[in-house]
């Protein structure tokens, strides 16, 4: 049986550090999804998410960084091939999310540590 060389996605990650200096990261996530549209659907809502706990015109301010047009830009970098990100301050942290196109190879044998989704392990913005 002949095999290719790996399935085309995206590998998604979002980075939150601590201050706007970005000097301590305290969250780092990934996410490996199938295509551009849902990498960029998946990091406006995880942003979306985290804007949730603001008020007022902080919360207004992140959500217009997220809603401001930048998806469409995003969905078609990643269809050429290019990375993209979001990058905003939300609530005094730093949280950066990046998405670009990979291939993801398929590994025939299993040894040491199981991997978390294979494992059922919750994986990916939460």
């Amino acid at each position: 049986m002949t095999r290719g060389p790996g399935t085309p996605g995206i590998w998604c990650e979002r980075v939150v550090y601590g201050s706007l200096d970005a000097d301590v990261v305290v969250s780092w996530v990934t996410l490996a999804v199938d295509s551009p549209a849902q990498a960029a659907r998946a990091s406006g809502a995880d942003a979306r998410r985290m804007a949730g706990g603001l008020s007022g015109r902080a919360r207004r301010r992140v959500l217009s960084g997220v809603d401001g047009g930048g998806r469409v830009g995003a969905v078609a970098a990643l269809h050429r091939g290019e990375p993209c990100g979001l990058a905003l301050e939300c609530g005094g942290v730093w949280a950066e999310w990046s998405a670009r196109p990979v291939v993801f190879l398929s590994v025939e044998g299993r040894a040491g540590a199981r991997c978390p989704v294979l494992a059922g392990e919750a994986v990916g913005f939460v």
